[in-house]
């Protein structure tokens, strides 16, 4: 509550030429009372009801829509789960954010709060973020409001034309980018305030693509430490992992640096397990090269390496903080292995996307021949069902297991 989300949202529908909706005013038009009056007569578990039921009529409204509008929504009205991993599936969520103190201080000047009345409003509101800090963390952005009105809808506004995929894991939620000639920039503005990079990567790709991000990451006077593999499955082991910590321990790497792996699902695999390990855990960034792990590798948390001949047998669940899938990076890709990565795609149409089961059945020479703008699609396609799916089992519990059908059948 009181962060704005109404005045922003309607700016940045301005902006955009869209539609704008505010919540509260249908679930009012619905109930035929206000807001305030609503809670009194009838508690908030009525009016959540009302809330949700607008929500879904709203998203059930704006799906395929082209000009698809802006949705300011109540601090609550994400907080069932179910509802919460559909917005985020089929919309841009932005979460709005401010201190407690500003939060209380716009409230009182707004006038009366259902949710604060009878309560000291700071202790309130403090309350209330605790329990609801999960939900507020999944959504492909959180963005501060206590800055002035017009740079936060900016913000906003980019955010939603980056189009990126959330994949919802409470706190540790990420986004997923993709498009084409975006690795440097975006990286280097993922690194954030990291004084140490740990950037790992292969010998192939360091040579092909090493140097430019190297530059680009460096430009944000991030020192680099730099650790390249010889490329293969063979390497993916604890040894290798350790001279990761070893040359992350020696560069005097603390618990701000960020680890960075730049390349195949081999090297992402380390460097995730690696950066979970190290100082119990750091912040990483993922830079898939290969379709293989753009489709698949990059996106869940599972990192890990092998053991004699169990693969993946050590590892660990840890979440990037950021995916780049810059489909620019395929053109340099084997023919083989961008062949054995679309056994991940085949898998992923047919457990969750039936329509890009019909893409490549339809588009065969066009994705043999690596069209730029089809293998986005490829990769965005993937990525969405996969992120469906994590969303809603983050630990393979359940559900998850379906995305094992790519390894049963193709290491095989």
């Amino acid at each position: 509550m009181a962060t704005g989300k109404t005045t922003i949202g309607a700016a940045v529908a301005r902006a955009a030429g869209r539609p704008f909706i505010d919540l509260d005013q249908l679930v009012e038009a619905e109930a035929g009372v206000g807001v305030e009056a609503l809670f009194a007569a009838r508690g908030e578990a009525a009016f959540r009801g009302i809330e949700r039921t607008c929500l879904t009529r709203v998203l059930d409204e704006a799906e395929g829509s082209t000009e698809a509008p802006v949705i300011a929504v109540g601090g609550g009205a994400l907080l069932a789960r179910e509802l919460r991993l559909r917005a985020i599936d089929e919309c841009v969520v932005v979460t709005l954010e401010a201190s407690p103190a500003e939060l209380v201080r716009r409230a009182q000047k707004q006038g009366p709060r259902p949710l604060l009345a009878g309560a000291d409003p700071d202790t309130r509101v403090r309350e209330l973020l605790s329990q609801r800090a999960r939900a507020y963390a999944e959504a492909h952005a959180r963005i501060s409001c206590e800055a002035p009105l017009e740079q936060v809808a900016e913000r906003v506004r980019e955010v939603w034309l980056r189009d990126e995929l959330a994949v919802a894991a409470g706190e540790a939620s990420y986004a997923v980018q993709i498009g084409r000639g975006i690795v440097g920039e975006r990286a280097a503005a993922h690194l954030g305030r990291s004084a140490v990079c740990v950037l790992v990567s292969d010998r192939n790709v360091a040579a092909l693509h090493g140097r430019a991000l190297e530059r680009a990451l460096s430009a944000t006077n991030t020192r680099i430490i730099r650790i390249d593999f010889a490329p293969g499955e063979a390497h993916k082991n604890i040894a290798s992992v350790e001279s990761v910590w070893r040359a992350a321990l020696e560069g005097s790497a603390d618990r701000q640096a960020t680890f960075v792996g730049f390349g195949g699902g081999v090297v992402t695999d380390m460097t995730g397990f690696a950066a979970a390990t190290y100082m119990r855990g750091v912040r990483w960034i993922c830079i898939p090269t290969t379709l293989l792990a753009m489709v698949d590798a990059s996106v869940g948390g599972k990192t890990g390496v092998d053991l004699a001949e169990a693969k993946n047998a050590v590892g660990a669940f840890w979440q990037p903080s950021s995916v780049i899938c810059d489909i620019d990076l395929l053109a340099s890709e084997p023919q083989r292995g961008f062949v054995s990565g679309l056994a991940e795609v085949v898998k992923t149409a047919l457990i969750g996307d039936p329509e890009l089961f019909e893409l490549l059945e339809e588009n065969a020479e066009r994705v043999k021949s690596r069209d730029s703008d089809l293998c986005a699609e490829l990769v965005r396609r993937s990525v969405r069902v996969k992120a469906r799916i994590v969303s809603f089992d983050e630990r393979e519990s359940g559900l998850r297991a379906v995305l094992n059908l790519g390894h049963t059948v193709g290491h095989a």
